[in-house]
């Protein structure tokens, strides 16, 4: 069945790094990359009746076990289209709360913080350079 799926996306900032994770799994339609884990910054589809917010704060949790802070949306809507998906990526600046250890669920095999120029080299899913450089103008507007 072919869905319209909305999906929150963190970009979390902290001492001038970014946290990505490296999915476990790719998409059987993320062949085109190759078999090599892709970077990406964490993220998931909204439930419903969930408020973007909320959602982010949720998937991060389950996916990292940080607790966050939703500093902005990311003026800037990102689409994906597959054959049977069509991903409306909505990114949000954010910042770790408390507690910074994580620990990672099955859906991911690393992570790491990044610089911004250490991002640009990194094997990554389309789009997590231009979700950054949104994020990267929200952070110079302060």
């Amino acid at each position: 069945m072919k869905q319209i799926m909305p999906v929150v996306i963190a970009i979390i900032h902290d001492d001038g790094r970014f946290l990505l994770t490296e999915r476990k799994n790719t998409d059987q339609e993320d062949a085109i990359f190759g078999k090599k884990p892709l970077w990406h910054f964490p993220g998931g589809g909204l439930e419903y009746r969930e408020e973007l917010d909320n959602a982010l704060i949720r998937e991060i949790k389950e996916e990292t076990n940080l607790t966050i802070r939703v500093i902005a949306q990311v003026p800037r809507i990102f689409s994906v289209i597959r054959e049977n998906w069509h991903g409306l990526l909505i990114p949000h600046l954010c910042t770790v709360v408390g507690e910074k250890k994580i620990t990672l669920n099955y859906e991911s095999v690393g992570y790491g913080w990044f610089a911004y120029e250490e991002v640009q080299k990194l094997y990554k899913l389309p789009l997590v350079a231009d979700m950054l450089d949104e994020a990267i103008k929200l952070l110079k507007k302060g």
